[in-house]
Parts: structure tokens; C-alpha cells; sequence
């Protein structure tokens, strides 16, 4: 594996374990250079992407001040990034999770907070963003946080806490499983998913590993994307199939050394 594929899957572990959803945000303004920043990875993402994922700096409580499902929900955002893509791009909701997280990484990297909103938001409001035969699929609200969660929020994650599912549910796996399967399941714990749900199972079977849907949600291919990234990052390396079932790939070093 090259030095520079290991130092950011390093930096991605770390922004992951550091990355927790929140609601409430700071007036203060994102430092220039990191809007620059994330305005170049959002370009390289779409490129490799085929989508057209929109930062949006200043307006964002166009999409949240006054729109009744996110009353009190959300408060202060001023900016938030659209994930936005062609309704006809192939694979494009599991897209949207996979490089929506790894843009969220990327600004946890950088000292930023986020959430992702699927439908506390005025959807109308960033409609203008999108391009003809283009669909918004949801936003990333992001910018600064007091350090301190706020009572609200300290409540949502008390909620959310209770529905998790246990480990092994999300894992169909035969035995002996391999230290690598196990880094990469404790990644997809980590994932953040709708309402907590982790619509998804992992299956270990015959040397090769696949991810399903479990529960068919509005967001679950969105949810997919995000936890096949964990598992990719947590294992060490490798890359998915798109798609539901998607098999994961290895690469030719993890193949020689599951052989000995």
C-alpha cells in the first residue's frame, strides 16, 4: 500500500472516531482556507463521483429557520454542503453516503462539526442548486460547535443511543473470522445512519464479504455507502462493488495474506 493511501486512511480512522452528529452551531464564520479547501475536495469527489455536490456558505438558515420538522431540531446553521447528483447516475444514493462521509471526515479533519439531515430541512429552499434531471437526495449541515452538547442535543443522542443495534446483528459471518473483518465491523459500528436503524448486514462467507440492505428506508442506500466506507477504512484498505450485495475487494496484499 502506498504511504499516502495508509496516512489518509490513518487520518479518516481518526476523524471517525472523533466525528458525532451535531445539531446545534456557533455564529463564527468557517476559517477561509478550510472553505477553500473543502471547495477542492468536494471538486475531486464530483469528478470521481459523476455528482454535483454543492458547499453552500452563509445561507443556511434559509433551509432551517422557520420550517416547521426542524423546529428546535437544528439551530444556528449557517452553512451546509447539498448532495446533489443526476437522477439517472448509476449507484448515485450510495454515492451520496460514501463521498457525503468522506467530505464529513475531511471537515472533522479540519476541527469542523456536521450532521446529516434527510428530511428536517426546506428541500425547496435548495432546489435552485440543482441542474436540469438533477435530485437533491439530502444536506450536510456543517460549521463550528461549542465543545459543550447542548441539553436538546444530549437528549436526541440519549434516543438515538437506545435504538442501536447490537454488533452481531449487523454481521452473518463462519468462523474463524479474520482480525481485519473485525477492525472493519467496529468501523461500521461507527457509521451514522437514519434514526440510528443500520439498515444493513455484513456477510463473511468463503473468504468474501458482502453488504446488504435489511430494511428497505427511503435512505438506506445512502446509509450503505456511508457504513461500506467505514468497513473499507476500518479494515485497512481494499474498495467495494456499488450496488446492493456489493462484494468487497481486496488488494493483492490482504489476498496473499489471508492464504498463509
Amino acid at each position: 500500500m502506498r504511504e499516502e493511501v495508509k496516512m489518509k486512511i490513518e487520518e479518516y480512522l481518526s476523524a471517525m472516531k472523533k466525528r458525532c452528529s451535531r445539531r446545534k452551531y456557533t455564529n463564527r464564520p468557517i476559517d477561509s482556507k478550510y472553505v477553500k479547501q473543502l471547495e477542492d475536495i468536494i471538486a475531486l469527489f464530483n469528478k470521481e463521483s459523476g455528482l454535483n455536490i454543492k458547499l453552500v456558505i452563509g445561507s443556511g438558515a434559509e433551509l432551517f429557520n422557520g420550517f416547521r420538522k426542524s423546529y428546535g431540531l437544528f439551530v444556528g446553521v449557517q452553512n451546509y454542503i447539498a448532495m446533489i447528483g443526476n437522477k439517472d447516475l448509476p449507484d448515485r444514493m450510495e454515492k451520496v453516503g460514501r463521498y457525503g462521509e468522506k467530505i464529513i471526515l475531511e471537515a472533522t479533519a479540519m476541527g469542523l462539526s456536521s450532521c446529516w439531515v434527510g428530511t428536517s430541512y426546506d428541500k425547496k429552499a435548495a432546489t435552485t442548486l440543482c441542474r436540469a434531471n438533477d435530485t437533491l437526495d439530502c444536506v450536510i449541515a456543517i460549521g463550528y460547535s461549542d465543545e459543550k452538547h447542548s441539553l436538546k442535543e444530549r437528549m436526541m443522542e440519549y434516543g438515538m443511543h437506545r435504538q442501536n443495534k447490537a454488533k452481531k446483528t449487523l454481521t452473518e459471518a463462519e468462523n474463524p473470522v479474520p482480525e481485519w473483518f473485525k477492525q472493519g465491523m467496529d468501523s461500521v459500528y461507527l457509521a451514522p445512519t437514519a434514526r440510528n436503524l443500520r439498515p444493513f448486514i455484513f456477510k463473511y462467507k468463503d473468504g468474501q464479504v458482502t453488504a446488504s440492505i435489511t430494511v428497505p428506508t427511503e435512505t438506506a442506500m445512502i446509509d450503505l455507502g456511508i457504513a461500506k466506507l467505514h468497513f473499507e477504512l476500518g479494515a485497512g484498505g481494499g474498495s467495494w462493488e456499488y450496488g446492493n450485495g456489493g462484494h468487497y475487494c481486496f488488494d493483492d496484499k490482504r489476498k496473499e495474506s489471508d492464504k498463509q
